[in-house]
C-alpha cells in the first residue's frame, strides 16, 4: 500500500472554514487537517501517514518541507515544484534536516512544466475525457465582474480562495 499525499499545499494548508470537510468529503482525501491549528506539523503528518510518505509534491517549502522530511519513508520520492513560503521574503529560510535525504535515501527532484510543452496534447487527450466523464473532481472559486478581479487576486495571496480562483467577465 502506497502512503501519498495528494499534495501538501492541498492537503496540509487548506485552512479556509469548511476546508477540511471538503478535501475529505468532496475530493476524497482519507485524512486531512487545518495547519494553522495544528502545534506540531511533525506529528500531524505521522498521525495521518503513520508508516511514513512514499511521495510527495512540494509546493510549501520551509518548516513544511523540514517536517515531511522527518515522516519520509526509505527509498520516498520528492517532486518540488515550488516553495511559496519562500516568495517574497526578504531572506530565504534554509531546511535544515535535508541529512534525511540520504539517510532515508530519498529522491528530490525540481521539475517545471515547461521542460514538457511537447507533451501537452497528449496530455490534453488523457485529460479532457476525464474532466468529461467527471473522473477528476476540482474545486472553482468563481469571482464576477472585472472589478472583483484585484481582491480575488489579494485573495489568493491570503488563502482565502478555495480551488482554482476564476473571474467571470460576461455571459
Amino acid at each position: 500500500m502506497r502512503h501519498v499525499p495528494p499534495s501538501a499545499g492541498s492537503a496540509f494548508h487548506f485552512y479556509a472554514t469548511g476546508s477540511v470537510k471538503l478535501l475529505k468529503e468532496k475530493l476524497g482525501f482519507d485524512d486531512a487537517f487545518n495547519y494553522k491549528e495544528e502545534k506540531d506539523l511533525k506529528a500531524s503528518l505521522k498521525r495521518c501517514f503513520p508508516e511514513g510518505i512514499d511521495i510527495y509534491f512540494e509546493n510549501v517549502g520551509g518548516k513544511t518541507l523540514e517536517a515531511v522530511l522527518l515522516n519520509m519513508r526509505q527509498f520516498g520520492r520528492i517532486a518540488v515544484c515550488g516553495m511559496i513560503s519562500q516568495y517574497n521574503i526578504d531572506e530565504e529560510e534554509g531546511v535544515r534536516n535535508l541529512m534525511q535525504l540520504v539517510s532515508k535515501r530519498v529522491r528530490m527532484e525540481g521539475f517545471n512544466c515547461l521542460d514538457h510543452l511537447h507533451k501537452y496534447s497528449e496530455y490534453l487527450d488523457f485529460v479532457l475525457p476525464h474532466i468529461r466523464q467527471g473522473k477528476f473532481v476540482y474545486v472553482e472559486d468563481i469571482a464576477h465582474g472585472l472589478d472583483s478581479a484585484p481582491s480575488a487576486l489579494v485573495g489568493l495571496f491570503l488563502g482565502r480562495n478555495v480551488g482554482k480562483q476564476l473571474i467571470h467577465l460576461s455571459d
